[in-house]
């Protein structure tokens, strides 16, 4: 029995899914409503015990934890054939993985810089290629979701952002060229776009205080969840923008 007590599905007829950055914020919360919904994930993260400790709620099987740097090609290439191994295919993958901080122009070094791409959008480049064989290998089932973590910043500007609002942007421009080209395979690939989220890496740049009226990661993932099932569903939203209730306030 699963343990919210129903019972389990036969293996092989549950969706798949794989979702970076899911050892905390919007990623584990996309990774816990998946679970809830009857599918088995994937979480990839650099901080193994949590993915373990996630995997350990749930039925065997149910989770595969794949701990990873997505800054190095070489752990997405490992994580890719580990989850090969665990599943012929995948039907869903949420790249969540990311990074955030407020410093002006004068104080942000190169390193800072081509960290925030390579984590923000070269991470999601690598995660649809190598993964693309088992996304490909549910041709003639229905369409296959591919949803990149966006933000506000890529439709509106904000001073002290520019690593991480010119690497939105980056993230806007590889999702479009990337759903026109893997659309004729069944894959379409979208962008949920948060404003503010209450996060360790947003407490950790505003402080918790500053975050009273910020979206919830869970409510994040309640997006990412509409958009997957829009696009399975066959249909197509290419964003959704999602901003704080009191925004521009």
């Amino acid at each position: 029995m699963a343990a919210d007590g129903r019972a389990d599905n036969p293996r092989g007829n549950r969706s798949v899914a794989v979702v970076s950055g899911a050892s905390s914020g919007i990623g584990l919360a996309t990774a816990r409503r998946l679970l809830a919904e009857d599918w088995e994930v994937a979480v990839l993260a650099r901080r193994g015990p949590r993915l373990e400790a996630l995997a350990a709620e749930f039925p065997a099987g149910r989770v595969l934890p794949v701990t990873a740097d997505l800054l190095k090609e070489a752990e997405i290439t490992a994580a890719a054939a580990a989850i090969r191994a665990w599943r012929p295919r995948v039907d869903a993958l949420v790249t969540s993985a990311g990074d955030f901080f407020v410093r002006p122009i004068a104080e942000t070094t190169a390193a800072e810089f081509q960290r925030m791409w390579r984590l923000t959008v070269e991470a999601k480049f690598l995660l649809v290629r190598e993964l693309l064989p088992l996304l490909a290998a549910g041709a003639g089932a229905a369409p296959r979701a591919v949803i990149h973590i966006g933000s506000l910043a890529a439709h509106h500007p904000f001073g002290g952002e520019s690593a991480y609002q010119s690497a939105m942007h980056g993230v806007m421009g590889l999702a479009i060229s990337q759903d026109a080209e893997l659309r004729a395979q069944g894959i379409r690939v979208a962008v949920v776009s948060p404003g503010l989220v209450r996060t360790e890496l947003t407490e950790r740049a505003f402080g918790a205080a500053a975050l009273g009226g910020a979206l919830t990661a869970e409510s994040v993932a309640a997006s990412i969840g509409h958009l997957i099932g829009v696009i399975r569903g066959g249909g197509y939203i290419p964003e959704i923008f999602q901003t704080p209730g009191n925004w521009p306030a």
